[in-house]
């Protein structure tokens, strides 16, 4: 089995940018099979850690699906760089049993829930994310709604995503600016696959990943039935509210809600769908 290397650089922070640098990373690991990759993050002064739900999803993938394997050097989780020690970051990576230990609280640390696993998912989103310390103000009545909110994304995802893979999480709180960052991802196969073949006959089908984004974000649903398509638009409709951010990334765009809405192209885009949650 050869060895190989790739240098992360800089910041990695919850915006297109960092989509780019982490989505670099996939691009480049997924054109190798049955090898060892060192994640060298000699320079890589910084990452927010609830992108840990996202590279985790990559690093999972390329094992399942390109035999690979994953070694990150002890000595760079030093410092800040130790909230991955944290997060459990670091324990998936090294295969560890060892539970993570956040004294600090400022983070949600990284899971993985199968679609069996909804009573502890909504478990994590109940005690985990809205009784986190950086949610404190936030009045009951939003928290149930972002709840209930979580909980039919969750319910809904193998058959939006069509996949049966773990759904991650991840997420970070920020004290100074009293910003709490949750990241949820699925390895799917995005939103415009299966919006496109529900409004086929539509006097507008969707047919670009921006358009099947704001559908969902509306309301719109692939369920046969009909039921569903409120989790996504009442997050949405909270953000509007309450002053947060919505960042929605899928089939290479990055669509985003941060003071006014704006999308991205992303050209080496990870397959499935990342949601990041910004409450402020």
């Amino acid at each position: 089995m050869s060895n190989l290397t790739f240098r992360f650089r800089g910041e990695i922070r919850t915006n297109v940018d960092g989509h780019r640098q982490l989505n670099d990373f996939y691009a480049w690991a997924n054109g190798y099979t049955n090898c060892r990759i060192e994640l060298d993050w000699s320079n890589l002064f910084f990452m927010e850690a609830n992108l840990s739900a996202l590279l985790m999803a990559m690093i999972s993938k390329l094992k399942m699906e390109r035999k690979l394997s994953f070694y990150l050097d002890p000595t760079y989780l030093k410092g800040d760089m130790n909230i991955f020690w944290r997060n459990g970051l670091a324990q998936y990576i090294y295969r560890s049993a060892n539970k993570p230990d956040d004294d600090r609280k400022s983070t949600i640390q990284a899971r993985a829930f199968k679609i069996e696993h909804i009573d502890k998912f909504v478990d994590h989103i109940e005690n985990d994310l809205l009784q986190h310390r950086g949610l404190e103000n936030m009045q009951f009545l939003d928290k149930r709604r972002v709840k209930d909110s979580y909980f039919e994304i969750f319910t809904n995802y193998e058959i939006h995503a069509e996949t049966t893979t773990p759904l991650l999480t991840c997420g970070q709180f920020f004290p100074e600016s009293r910003e709490l960052k949750f990241t949820l991802v699925d390895c799917g196969v995005g939103f415009l696959k299966k919006i496109a073949e529900q409004t086929f006959n539509d006097e507008k089908p969707i047919r670009s990943a921006v358009d099947a984004i704001q559908w969902a974000v509306r309301g719109g649903t692939t369920k046969l039935d009909a039921v569903g398509g409120t989790g996504l638009k009442n997050i949405l409709l909270y953000c509007k509210k309450s002053g947060g951010s919505f960042h929605i990334v899928s089939d290479g765009c990055y669509w985003c809600l941060d003071g006014g809405l704006t999308n991205f192209t992303l050209s080496q885009p990870f397959l499935g769908t990342t949601i990041h949650l910004i409450f402020r």
